[in-house]
C-alpha cells in the first residue's frame, strides 16, 4: 500500500513539475514536491534545501549552505521524526499545507497554513518562508521563527524560541543544550543542560551589549540591535556593510555557542561561550572528568570505560559518558581515590575523620562518592551519577573524590600490579636481546611511516607525511620566506586547496612533546589569526601547515626592497583596519583563549593578508613550539631588531607587555608606511623614527607622520588617535603601556588615550636579531 501511495504520489508531483509555470529554482509552488536528490536554492546559490543523511540511516529535511564543500546544516524541519531512507516526499498540497511524507506515505512533519499557502520560498538569507499568493505576498510561516541550534544574520531570536543542540555529530534530534530567555523575566539570555541546569547566562542588557559577552560591541564584523515586548527579549544581528563572508552563530554539541565567519579558507570562530569548554555543565557526560588543557578535553575516571567507543571517538562526550568497568555490590564496594575538582550538588554530612565520611557513603547503596577535607572537616557525598567533574593539578585540589567502585575492580587492579611485576622481571631478562632486535625494527618502521597515508587523532588538525607534503609543495620548490624558526613554502593540497608549509628548524621538542603543543594550537581560531590546518611530526621533521594567504605579508605592501620598486599604496582606512584586527588578534591570544600565549614576535612580516586584505597574525605559539619557556629569563630572544621591548633585551622576564611594545612598533610603521629604525635615510634624526614622530603630534603636526599619497583622505582624528596609542605602547616602562584589551578600546574610539612620554632612540642598545622568523617575508 505504501509503494502505491508513494507511486502515485511521484507521478503527480512529475506532472506537476513538468506543468509550472514558475521554473524558479527558489521555490517549491503550490501542489509540487521534492524527492530524492531533488533541492531547491536560493537565487545567489548560497542556500539549499533538500533531503540529506547525516548517518545514512536516517533521512530529514534541512538547509545547508550550497557552497561549501563540507555540509554545514543551518535548519533541520523533522530532527524529532526522520524518514527511514531517502524515498520520503515533501509536498506543498493544494490545500496549503507543507507536509513531509514516508514511504508509507505516513505524515512526518507538517505546517498547516489554514488554506492560504501559495508558494515556498527559499531566499538568499537563508530562511524559509511559505507566502500567500499576489503582488504583495505575506509570510504565513518561515524558518526564522522555527531554530533548531543555529542563528543567521537577520534573524530575530527571543521570545519562547529556543536553540537546541543536536544530539550528537550524526544525530539532528535535540540534544542537551539549549539557548533561551532567562524564565526568570530578566533581561538576558541563558544557556541550559538537560532542562534543568543554568552553567551560563549573557548577562543583562545594559542597551549596547549584554555584560556577559562584550565581544558583540565589536563592530568589525557584526551590528547587534536587541529590542523587548510584552513576550520578552529579541536579539538580532546583521553583518556589516561590505563583509562578505558567511556567518552562523550555533549551539554546538559540546554546550558551547559559537560566533563564527566563513571564508575562502574554512570557519574562523569569533568568539565562544562559555569560553572554557569545561565550564560547561556535563560536557563530559557521567563519570568523566574535563580538561581544557589537553585534548581530547574528555576522559572516563579510573574504573570506569566509555558507554559507547564510537560516539567517544567523535567527541560525542556530553550524550554517552562513561559505565563502570566492574558492577557493584553494596555490601562489599570500595572506593577509588581520583584527583579531580570536586563535582557539584553534593550532600554535606558530619564527619570528624576520613574514616566516618567512608562509612557515611557506605551506609547508602545509592551513594556513588565522597570527599574529605581534612582542614574543614568537611564530608561531602554524592548519589546518582557523577556530573561537572575537572582533573585539576593537586596544589588545586583540597578534597579528593573517592569513586565507589566494585570490590572486583580493586582486585583487577591488585592482580595487574603483581602480573607487572612478574612481567618486568622477564622484561629485564630479555632486554639485551630485545635492544638488537628493536633498532632493526625502529628502521623498518622509519621506512613504512614516509609512505603511511595522513591521519590524525587530533579532531581539530590533519597529521600529514612527510612525502605527502613534498608532492604538495613540488619538493619545497616554491619558498615564500624563511626565517630563525624556519622556512615556508607555498603548497597545493590534492584537493586544489592551497596552503603554506613551514619547515621548523632547531625545534628541541620530542614528538609527544610536539603534538602536545600542537594539539593545544589546534584549538585557537580567530578571524584575525592565520588558521591552522595541520602538522607533520616525522622522525626529527616538525612542519605546520598553514592557510595560504594571497597578499602576502603586510611588509610587503608597506615598505620597498630598494628605491626604484613600486609598490601598491594602502590606503588609511586600510591601514587602519588592518592594526585594528591585529590587536584584535593579539587580544584574544592575551586574555580570550585557553592560557594566555605571548607572541614575541609581532611585525609587518608576521601579519599576513586574506584576499579582502583582512589582516591574520602568524607565528602565534611557535615560541612553545620550540621549546622555549617565556615565563623565564631569557639568554637569546626570538624577537627582531626594532620590535624587542627594553626588558626583553635586558634579559628580564617576559609577559605580555612585550607584545604591546611591538605592535606599538607595528602601528607606526603602517601609519608611516617606512621603517623605525632605518639607517639609509640621509637626515640621521631620522634614523629612528618614533622621537620625531612623538615632537610631530606634540606640535600638532601628525599629518607630517602619514605616509605621503594618502595622508588627503584620511580620517586625521583616526590618525592621531592611532599615533597617540604607539607611542603608549612603546614606552620603555611596561607597567605604563596599556593591556591590549586597552589598546583596541582606544582604537576605536572608546577610551581616551592618556599623554605619552616621548620614546627615547636605542640605537645604542637596541640589537636583537635581525634574521629571526618571518611568515612570508620576500
Amino acid at each position: 500500500m505504501g509503494n502505491i501511495f508513494l507511486s502515485l504520489l511521484f507521478t503527480g508531483t512529475l506532472f506537476i513539475q513538468l506543468n509550472s509555470n514558475s521554473g524558479a529554482r527558489d521555490t517549491l509552488s503550490l501542489g509540487a514536491s521534492l524527492t530524492g536528490k531533488q533541492t531547491i536554492i536560493s537565487k545567489n546559490g548560497t542556500f539549499e534545501l533538500g533531503f540529506f543523511s547525516p548517518n545514512g540511516s536516517k533521512w530529514y529535511i534541512g538547509i545547508w549552505y550550497a557552497k561549501i564543500p563540507e555540509k554545514t546544516y543551518v535548519w533541520v524541519a523533522n530532527r524529532e521524526t526522520p524518514a527511514r531512507n531517502r524515498s520520503g516526499v515533501l509536498k506543498l498540497s493544494r490545500e496549503g499545507n507543507l507536509v513531509l511524507f514516508d514511504a508509507e506515505g505516513a505524515s512526518l512533519w507538517s505546517v498547516n497554513t489554514t488554506n492560504k499557502a501559495f508558494r515556498a520560498v527559499i531566499l538568499d538569507s537563508g530562511n524559509f518562508l511559505i507566502l500567500t499568493d499576489g503582488n504583495k505576498s505575506e509570510t504565513v510561516w518561515q524558518s526564522f521563527e522555527n531554530p533548531v541550534d543555529t542563528l543567521l544574520p537577520g534573524m530575530r531570536f527571543g521570545g519562547q524560541q529556543k536553540l537546541v543542540s543536536w544530539k550528537s555529530s550524526l544525530d539532528p534530534a535535540p540534544g542537551l543544550f539549549a539557548l533561551h530567555m532567562d524564565p526568570s523575566g530578566a533581561k538576558q539570555f541563558v544557556l541550559t543542560w538537560n532542562n534543568s541546569v543554568h552553567y551560563w547566562t549573557t548577562g543583562t542588557w545594559d542597551g549596547k551589549i549584554f555584560s556577559g559577552i562584550p565581544e558583540i560591541a565589536d563592530k568589525q564584523l557584526f551590528n547587534v540591535s536587541v529590542e523587548g515586548d510584552s513576550s520578552g527579549l529579541y536579539f538580532t544581528y546583521m553583518l556589516v556593510p561590505n563583509f562578505n563572508a558567511l556567518a552562523r552563530f550555533v549551539l554546538t554539541k559540546f554546550g558551547q555557542g559559537q560566533q563564527s565567519s566563513f571564508e575562502s579558507t574554512g570557519w574562523s570562530m569569533f568568539w565562544s561561550v562559555p569560553r572554557d569548554a569545561c565550564d560547561v555543565y556535563g560536557t563530559c557526560g557521567a563519570y568523566a572528568a574535563c580538561d581544557s588543557r589537553n585534548l581530547p578535553l574528555c576522559s572516563c575516571d579510573e574504573g570506569f570505560k566509555p558507554t559507547d567507543d564510537r560516539a567517544w571517538l567523535s567527541q560525542d562526550w556530553a550524550s554517552s559518558g562513561c559505565v563502570r568497568q566492574s558492577p557493584l555490590n553494596c555490601s562489599t564496594d570500595r572506593f577509588i581515590d581520583n584527583s579531580v575538582t570536586l563535582p557539584d550538588e553534593g550532600s554535606s554530612y558530619a564527619a570528624s575523620t576520613k574514616k566516618d565520611c567512608q562509612e557515611a557513603c557506605l551506609r547508602s547503596c545509592s551513594c556513588t562518592a565522597f570527599a574529605f577535607n581534612p582542614s574543614s572537616g568537611a564530608c561531602q557525598v554524592w548519589s546518582g551519577d557523577l556530573l561537572n567533574m575537572r582533573n585539576s593539578t593537586p596544589s588545586k585540589i583540597n578534597s579528593n573524590v573517592f569513586i565507589r567502585v566494585g570490590a572486583s575492580q580493586l582486585s583487577m587492579k591488585s592482580k595487574t600490579t603483581s602480573i607487572v611485576g612478574v612481567v618486568l622481571g622477564i622484561v629485564g631478562a630479555l632486554t639485551v636481546a630485545l635492544g638488537i632486535c628493536s633498532v632493526l625494527i625502529w628502521r623498518r618502521h622509519q621506512q613504512r611511516s614516509m609512505d603511511r597515508p595522513a591521519d590524525s587523532s587530533d579532531s581539530f588538525l590533519r597529521m600529514f607525511s612527510y612525502k605527502e607534503l613534498k608532492i604538495a609543495t613540488r619538493n619545497f620548490r616554491s619558498k615564500l620566506g624563511s626565517g630563525g624558526s624556519g622556512s615556508v613554502f607555498k603548497g597545493s593540497l590534492q584537493d586544489g586547496t592551497l596552503v603554506a608549509v613551514k619547515k621548523m628548524q632547531g625545534s628541541r621538542q620530542d614528538e609527544k612533546q610536539f603534538r602536545a603543543e600542537i594539539s593545544s594550537l589546534g584549538n585557537i581560531q580567530h578571524v584575525n589569526l592565520v588558521r591552522l590546518r595541520g602538522f607533520c611530526a616525522q622522525g626529527s621533521k616538525r612542519l605546520l601547515i598553514y592557510d595560504y594567504m594571497p597578499n602576502g605579508s603586510l611588509n610587503s605592501l608597506l615598505f620597498t626592497s630598494n628605491s626604484t620598486s613600486k609598490k601598491k599604496v594602502l590606503d588609511w582606512k586600510t591601514r587602519f583596519e588592518i592594526a585594528l584586527g591585529t590587536a584584535r588578534g593579539l587580544l584574544y591570544l592575551h586574555e580570550e583563549c585557553r592560557g594566555c600565549i605571548i607572541h614575541s614576535d609581532v611585525k609587518p612580516e608576521n601579519i599576513l593578508l586574506d584576499g579582502d586584505l583582512s589582516p591574520k597574525l602568524a607565528d602565534f605559539g611557535l615560541a612553545k613550539l620550540m621549546g622555549r619557556d617565556l615565563s623565564r629569563v631569557l639568554t637569546t630572544t626570538r624577537g627582531t631588531r626594532g620590535y624587542l621591548a627594553p626588558e626583553w633585551i635586558s634579559g628580564l622576564p617576559i609577559t605580555p607587555k612585550v607584545d604591546v611594545y611591538s605592535f606599538g612598533m607595528t602601528l607606526l610603521e603602517i601609519i608611516s608606511g617606512r621603517r623605525n629604525l632605518d639607517l639609509t635615510v640621509q637626515d640621521s634624526s631620522l634614523y629612528y623614527f618614533p622621537p620625531f614622530a612623538a615632537t610631530q603630534i606634540q606640535q600638532g603636526k601628525t599629518i607630517n607622520i602619514v605616509e605621503e599619497g594618502i595622508a588627503e583622505a584620511a580620517d586625521m582624528e583616526e590618525v592621531g588617535r592611532s599615533c597617540v596609542v604607539a607611542l603608549l605602547c612603546i614606552q620603555e616602562d611596561d607597567e605604563v603601556r596599556p593591556s591590549m584589551r586597552q589598546v583596541v578600546q582606544m582604537l576605536e574610539g572608546k577610551m581616551e588615550p592618556r599623554t605619552p612620554h616621548v620614546p627615547s632612540s636605542p640605537l645604542t642598545d637596541n640589537d636583537g636579531d635581525q634574521s629571526n622568523s618571518n611568515s612570508y617575508s620576500d
